[in-house]
């Protein structure tokens, strides 16, 4: 495996990752591709389900990873770091959840905000290692991250009010909305997106994006959504000009890990190509703040700005 292209991917068992991982399988040569999956039932038939789209060469398999536990995020990291001594290529951080009831995981977060960015958050700085000593055996491309974006981490995109990201209420203890909290944990997805992004502009060994796979309304994100909100997502939003389907959205994914989208640092890409991620998570003292946060939140302080 050690002269693989090595792509590493939150979920991706269904949904948009797994219209991404298909075209990673069928279009890519020399790949093997793991996925992060919380249910082991699941990731094992995702995989199963994948392998009939694996060409020549090209292997899938799937590792646990439950977003909602940095223990179980740092042992995904440590074991990936320890079966790749030759290093990873490429991660994508697809996994997603929006949950309309708060909930607090067992390191003490809103879920919505762990599972969407502080988890993914952590993951990322403890395979930044395995992505340089990617680089160092495929020098003939940077190595990337690829983070699952959404455009609703802007205001006045979609239906209802936020982002509202304040150290106050970031758990959902002062009030709760579940589209706000992951609207807000989208935000600060953008935000730390930035500083990752500039603080490996100098080495040119591993660049940084996001990319938001469009309006998806048959998503498998709506789960944990009401009985109507679930059947109007299906049967009447997906049905409008705006919306995307699952395949389109896993094409913009896989686009954002190759060509373009590969070489590029910093951007944020849409269903338009390159565009532009909200001007609040462009702003310097926001960036310092919540980097700072999510630094601290997943146990890094040393990594603090």
């Amino acid at each position: 495996m050690a002269s693989k292209h090595v792509i590493v991917m939150t979920g991706g068992n269904i949904g948009i990752g797994f219209e991404c991982a298909k075209l990673i399988l069928t279009s890519l040569s020399n790949v093997h591709l793991i996925l992060g999956c919380r249910d082991p039932q699941r990731g094992a038939q995702g995989v199963a389900n994948l392998e009939s789209f694996a060409t020549a060469g090209n292997t899938v398999e799937y590792r646990p990873l439950e977003l909602a536990s940095f223990a179980s995020v740092r042992h995904f990291a440590q074991d990936i770091n320890s079966s790749f001594p030759d290093g990873i290529h490429t991660l994508i951080l697809n996994a997603g959840l929006m949950t309309f009831s708060r909930r607090l995981t067992e390191d003490g977060f809103e879920t919505n905000m762990q599972v969407n960015h502080l988890s993914q958050f952590l993951l990322t700085q403890l395979l930044l290692p395995c992505l340089r000593k990617g680089n160092e055996t495929r020098p003939e491309e940077p190595s990337c991250v690829v983070f699952v974006s959404s455009s609703l981490h802007k205001p006045g995109v979609g239906r209802g009010k936020g982002p509202e990201l304040t150290i106050e209420n970031v758990d959902g203890s002062v009030e709760f909305d579940g589209m706000v909290m992951y609207r807000n944990s989208k935000l600060c997805q953008a935000i730390c997106m930035h500083v990752l992004a500039a603080s490996l502009k100098q080495d040119n060994a591993i660049t940084v994006n996001a990319v938001c796979p469009g309006f998806i309304p048959t998503t498998d994100l709506k789960r944990d959504s009401g009985f109507a909100t679930r059947m109007l997502m299906d049967n009447v939003l997906s049905k409008i000009s705006a919306a995307s389907t699952v395949q389109e959205g896993g094409a913009r994914v896989f686009k954002n890990m190759t060509g373009e989208g590969r070489t590029s640092n910093g951007a944020y890409f849409d269903k338009d190509g390159k565009g532009e991620s909200s001007e609040e998570s462009r702003d310097p003292a926001k960036q310092t703040f919540w980097w700072n946060w999510s630094c601290k939140a997943v146990g890094l302080e040393d990594l603090s700005q």
